[in-house]
């Protein structure tokens, strides 16, 4: 069964639930755009970097509500993201920090956590993905097209 969007035209009278999320472990980076071990996640700043991106897996680009201009990169199994058409995407998630190089993410909610994308409301699965990222001519990695979530 398909999940009913809550944040577009939603026939509810309770106002929205704030999304807390847990504080990170102590000693941990909670500056937007890097990830708690303190490595760049943007896009700007490691375009032209070797990302080692395991076999099945794609770069992503999410969109973090604290940085606006920015894409954060994001190491995500291929299988949990949809085809052209906003179809055939496995439940659940399964990702690696490409800052830090930690694998194993399970959760969205935990992956995101761990990226600091702060979000304000619940997190709906993936979706703040938004882009694949592509390599230009050049080599350089820049966002690629929009990544098509139904449902």
């Amino acid at each position: 069964e398909e999940e009913e969007e809550e944040e577009e035209g939603s026939e509810s009278s309770s106002p929205p639930v704030s999304y807390q999320m847990k504080p990170p472990p102590e000693g941990c980076c909670t500056t937007d755009g890097f990830c708690q071990a303190g490595k760049d996640l943007r896009l700007v700043s490691i375009s032209n970097e070797h990302i080692e991106v395991p076999a099945g897996f794609l770069l992503v680009g999410a969109k973090s509500p604290n940085l606006p201009d920015h894409l954060l990169v994001c190491a995500v199994d291929k299988r949990f993201l949809p085809d052209d058409n906003g179809h055939n995407a496995l439940l659940g998630f399964s990702g690696n920090c490409v800052g830090c190089g930690k694998k194993g993410f399970c959760y969205f909610t935990e992956f995101s956590n761990h990226i600091n994308l702060k979000l304000t409301t619940q997190p709906k699965k993936q979706k703040h993905l938004k882009y694949y990222l592509v390599r230009n001519a050049q080599g350089a990695l820049t966002k690629g097209s929009v990544i098509c979530w139904k449902g």
